[in-house]
């Protein structure tokens, strides 16, 4: 087993847990909330062992390993419905008013389909109403973007479709068609409403409430392209082509994803990590799943990008180590890194 999923096993093996530390997530060292971290690491756990239930080397044959890969997807269930990690800081069967948490439910989502999937129905009701609520959200809006967080105007085209990746995780395993209407109004959006014009690759924030709201971020294409893949291989396909051509960087020593078009001058953010001779961080990390799902994590070109992201988690793993200092410098080496490479590495090609 890799190291990631030893890192990810021991974490959701803890005895006690009562919300995510600093030691556990990079932002936290600045942001105490997180940012929504939190549910995207376990997101990301969730798919990881999805993608591993009929993997012989992760023991499909084997009865004891088998129930372990149970007993972490249900860790994962539970750690996300946690008091310190879902918005209402209550029991969630006690909310009656999801109140447009759109980003932290399409995680919850995504991690309750994983679970089906692995496991069994036991949260199948939880499932059905978050399904249909994100659902009804996204068709009631005219740009077809649900709202993610109350009081915030902001709607990123990545997170519509994650929504629509958790509406389609429900539609295959119980045989429904929750997703294809939201989809076909968020594909005909896109088309016709939300095109960087020079690019052609969809824009990121569809409110123009940002500075970049018109531009196409990294850190959110590769998230998207990931998601779209499943739901609408044509269009998934076309953005990841023009991701590659516009804001692939291939160089000596580092290869990887822009966060920012060269023309476009923004600065690093908590949810792109540094800037690094113009490569993403997060952009880069986050594109391993869509280059796996796309067949092509294993070409010459895209091998110097693993090799990036590999070195990168490496040394940050070690810099960590350092006293007092060590765990602000380990931005590429946390449990949400973690929890990508992982899902990247067994992510399968062209899963749908």
């Amino acid at each position: 087993m890799s190291r990631y999923y030893k890192r990810i096993e021991k974490f959701l093996r803890q005895e006690t847990f009562n919300g995510f530390t600093k030691e556990d997530l990079f932002i936290k060292n600045f942001i105490p909330k997180a940012w929504g971290q939190d549910i995207a690491a376990l997101s990301n756990m969730a798919e990881a062992l999805r993608n591993t239930k009929n993997d012989n080397n992760f023991g499909s044959h084997s009865r004891a390993l088998r129930s372990e890969k149970m007993f972490l997807i249900d860790r994962v269930v539970q750690f996300a419905l946690h008091p310190k990690v879902n918005p209402w800081k209550k029991d969630i069967s006690k909310v009656n008013d999801f109140n447009h948490y759109g980003y932290y439910l399409e995680h919850l989502n995504i991690i309750l389909g994983c679970y089906q999937d692995v496991a069994d129905d036991k949260y199948l009701e939880l499932n059905t109403r978050v399904t249909k609520y994100l659902r009804e959200e996204s068709l009631t809006q005219e740009n077809a973007h649900a709202r993610l967080i109350p009081h915030v105007k902001m709607r990123w085209a990545a997170d519509q479709a994650a929504i629509i990746y958790s509406l389609w995780l429900y539609d295959r395993n119980n045989h429904t068609d929750y997703h294809i209407e939201p989809k076909l109004r968020w594909i005909e959006y896109m088309e016709n409403h939300g095109k960087h014009q020079e690019t052609g690759m969809y824009i990121t924030e569809v409110m123009g409430v940002k500075p970049y709201s018109n531009q196409p971020r990294g850190c959110s294409h590769a998230y998207m392209c990931y998601y779209m893949e499943h739901f609408d291989s044509v269009h998934g396909q076309e953005q990841w082509e023009l991701f590659k051509k516009h804001m692939m960087v291939e160089g000596y020593f580092l290869s990887g994803f822009r966060e920012y078009l060269p023309g476009y001058k923004g600065k690093w953010t908590p949810d792109s990590g540094p800037i690094i001779f113009g490569i993403g961080v997060a952009a880069t990390g986050l594109a391993l799943k869509p280059m796996k799902v796309w067949g092509e994590y294993w070409q010459d070109r895209m091998c110097s990008v693993q090799r990036t992201v590999e070195w990168g988690m490496v040394l940050s793993s070690l810099l960590g180590l350092l006293p007092f200092v060590g765990r602000y410098l380990t931005i590429g080496d946390d449990i949400l890194s973690n929890a990508i490479k992982l899902c990247a590495d067994t992510t399968h090609q062209k899963y749908c």
